[in-house]
């Protein structure tokens, strides 16, 4: 089936090549005379596209369930050019750490980055919204809003700002939730224990319930809960937890992850190395990160339904839930610090008043379709 659909974009991508080429070809002669990792210039003068080669480092380790969708990625890619154009893939670290991913790309050290955005909130709190929220969107809303709504035009604006194109390349659903080596019943649990959370604004939302949160890179999570470092944490979904083997030394599990009800992975491109694309190749980066989005909603909601079932039927995992109150505190909390945010960054407000307006448009079909939409638990 991959194939197929590989050869479909394939044939499209070529039929745009000959439009593009046909008066000329100065884009693709202009790559070829100044990228170190591009060859085929005289290929480009006779009407054809060069053989271009990209590096694309990453947030995300080698082994990690993440860095394989940038792996993906870049398989599609080399498939839909025939080759033409690939995507060298580097695990965090062979480049640059994670933290220094943003700065290389958008400098044009590199030509593009598989990133969470959550790691640039620090430069401006908006890129969180656009990999993460609290206790709203799914995966299956981020991919509607992103695509049908107007998503997309926020990543450009946001990212664009940075002298950067960006590319959703999967739609995560829920995080795991907590994975702790005590139980978690209640917010007076939480606020006994140490804590891993990731994301600025959960990090608010924590301090405002007055849960304590411990800063823990996700490389040392293992061994934090194993040596006492922290009481529990979060990661991802179950089947990036699985990557970690976290539930080796956190046999409790408290869901779902408030924290982060869904998330946004995806490619960063520096707008210099983009525009010097061949039009076809700028069309086949786009097919291949839509395909690889599209596969990998699929291939994670999949994976972290069996992985869970691993867990809980296999491996001995305990799931907990809080009450109805705690929720309700914890909902009413999350609302409240992201219209704080609202106040204080416009492009926080940009984003999150896109995201509201999407769910404006979507609640009443939600509430009609009830099961029947969203699906049936037995």
């Amino acid at each position: 089936m991959k194939k197929n659909l590989a050869a479909l974009f394939l044939a499209l991508v070529m039929v745009l090549t000959l439009a593009a080429c046909g008066g000329g070809s100065g884009g693709a002669l202009n790559q070829a005379a100044t990228s170190g990792n591009t060859s085929g210039g005289g290929a480009a003068a006779s009407g054809d596209l060069p053989t271009i080669n990209w590096k694309m480092g990453s947030t995300w380790g080698a082994g990690n369930v993440h860095f394989s969708v940038d792996q993906r990625f870049a398989e599609i890619l080399s498939e839909l050019t025939n080759g033409g154009f690939t995507v060298t893939n580097y695990a965090e670290g062979e480049l640059c750490s994670a933290s220094q991913l943003f700065d290389y790309v958008s400098e044009g050290t590199i030509e593009c980055g598989g990133d969470w955005g959550g790691y640039w909130s620090g430069k401006d709190t908006a890129f969180e919204l656009l990999s993460t929220i609290m206790d709203d969107f799914t995966g299956l809303d981020y991919y509607i809003w992103i695509y049908e709504a107007d998503g997309m035009q926020c990543y450009k604006d946001m990212y664009g700002q940075y002298n950067m194109e960006y590319f959703p390349l999967v739609t995560n659903p829920s995080e795991s939730g907590i994975r702790s080596v005590k139980p978690i019943t209640s917010i007076a649990d939480m606020q006994t224990m140490k804590i891993r959370l990731g994301g600025m604004m959960a990090g608010k939302a924590a301090q405002k319930l007055g849960i304590n949160i411990t800063a823990v890179p996700a490389a040392e999570l293992y061994e934090s809960l194993q040596r006492g470092v922290i009481d529990g944490g979060e990661f991802s979904g179950p089947k990036a937890d699985d990557s970690l083997k976290l539930q080796e030394v956190a046999k409790y599990w408290c869901a779902p992850a408030w924290y982060q009800s869904a998330g946004v992975n995806g490619v960063m491109v520096n707008k210099d190395a983009w525009a010097q694309l061949p039009e076809a190749y700028q069309t086949a980066f786009e097919m291949a990160a839509r395909l690889c989005c599209g596969e990998q909603l699929a291939r994670y909601y999949h994976n972290d339904m069996v992985v869970t079932n691993q867990m809980i039927d296999e491996q001995g995992i305990e799931v907990t839930h809080l009450n109805d109150a705690d929720w309700q505190t914890i909902r009413e909390t999350c609302k409240e610090t992201y219209e704080e945010e609202c106040g204080i960054n416009a492009n926080f407000k940009m984003v999150y008043d896109s995201m509201m307006a999407y769910r404006d448009s979507a609640d009443n079909y939600r509430d009609w379709t009830a099961d029947y939409g969203f699906g049936f638990n037995k």
